[in-house]
């Protein structure tokens, strides 16, 4: 989870698809991306045909993945591509504030943004457009977030659900809409193990350690995890805690949000932590550029410090005491590792191959279950979202 101490306006970038460039863009996808910067040797992808299937029939339908790596819309522009299909993907504002270089080309792929930690109602609009005008697959990643955490699913937002919703009341002429539940799952390769020992010493170095390569290595990673834990409490309550991992991770998230909701006030109906941070995110973000009554800098300068506390909150929910503990496999070994890496480097590292595994379930009727009452036309997106969560949980168990 990359820090993001975001303060400036943000400018709505719609989708402007171009048939010429697509076979170029999943050229560079496959070469630069997939192969190269991701480490993905293979590909395997199955259940597409009956995505394909429904699009070639006009119908409407929205893909909804879960999302643990930063390489889950490279494999997805692939998997989707290798159908014949031409993809729309709703991105974060962020991934176009890289380059305008990026922006440009995320554009003519088909993508568009959405600012989420407010009501972007631009990219709701354009969601809902494209799902009753056109018949290419649309892809929303329902959990918002990557955790790193590919075994377990982290909350969904309802919004996806919501956007489909409204989109199907609109639909005429037989048109119907199906939401897609994809699963996603990255296999490492063998050769990533002679990679911890040195991953973790860069790690430790990082915080003033002295390496220790001759402790085992589930050890050696709790211990640092823990260090780094007991550094945030040492910043942000004034000293490290003790007992269990999930309560101190969760103590510390926590403590921090009501922190900032003291100052900028509190959302009543925001109830999980990611919907806290977004919406403290949204409060904070609107105050720094309000440009009629603009903060002076020593306000800013808190207003910025909650920004960095909601980040840590966020990242102290993101982390699962016992991932690594309940099963220490070599998957959720790289996994933790990989996320140690990114919040203490910026990025996490792909240095040996991974086999990507996507699969497309069922697609759930949502025309024919709102049409049957099986799902409310008003109130609809709580169930709705509570039956993809079911899916792509059964989907993750089996790949």
């Amino acid at each position: 989870m990359r820090r993001l101490r975001n303060d400036l306006p943000y400018t709505f970038r719609p989708p402007r698809p171009a048939a010429w460039f697509r076979p170029l863009g999943c050229l560079a996808n496959r070469a630069l991306f997939i192969d190269r910067k991701y480490r993905v040797a293979r590909l395997e992808v199955d259940g597409f045909q009956k995505v394909r299937e429904l699009c070639r029939a006009g119908h409407a339908v929205l893909l909804a993945p879960n999302h643990a790596d930063h390489s889950d819309p490279h494999v997805m522009i692939e998997a989707i591509a290798r159908h014949g299909m031409h993809p729309h993907f709703m991105a974060a504002r962020e991934v176009f504030e890289i380059s305008k270089a990026g922006a440009w080309a995320l554009q003519k792929m088909g993508v568009f943004s959405v600012d989420r930690d407010g009501p972007d109602l631009s990219a709701i609009k354009t969601a809902i457009q494209l799902l009753e005008k056109t018949c290419d697959p649309l892809v929303i990643y329902p959990e918002g977030e990557i955790y790193h955490h590919h075994e377990r699913l982290d909350p969904l937002h309802e919004g996806v659900a919501s956007i489909l919703l409204k989109a199907a009341a609109r639909l005429e002429g037989g048109k119907q809409a199906f939401l897609v539940p994809v699963g996603i799952r990255f296999r490492h390769d063998p050769a990533v193990e002679p990679t911890f020992c040195g991953r973790l010493a860069r790690l430790e170095d990082r915080i003033g350690w002295t390496p220790r390569p001759a402790m085992p290595l589930d050890e050696r990673i709790l211990r640092l995890g823990t260090g780094l834990l007991g550094l945030k409490e040492m910043e942000h309550l004034g000293e490290a805690g003790r007992g269990p991992l999930q309560e101190r991770l969760a103590t510390l998230c926590e403590s921090l949000l009501s922190a900032a909701e003291a100052r900028q006030g509190r959302d009543a109906k925001a109830a999980t932590a990611p919907e806290r941070v977004r919406a403290q995110r949204y409060r904070i973000r609107r105050r720094l550029l309000d440009l009629e009554n603009p903060p002076s800098p020593a306000e800013r300068t808190l207003l910025l410090d909650d920004l960095d506390r909601v980040f840590t909150a966020l990242q102290a929910h993101s982390y699962i005491g016992d991932y690594l503990l309940a099963e220490a496999t070599l998957d959720r070994r790289a996994e933790t590792i990989m996320k140690l890496e990114e919040d203490l480097l910026g990025f996490p590292n792909y240095p040996a191959p991974r086999v990507a595994r996507v699969f497309a379930g069922d697609p759930l009727p949502v025309s024919e279950m709102l049409a049957s009452g099986e799902i409310p036309s008003k109130g609809g997106a709580g169930p709705l979202t509570a039956l993809l969560e079911k899916r792509l949980t059964e989907i993750l168990a089996r790949l």
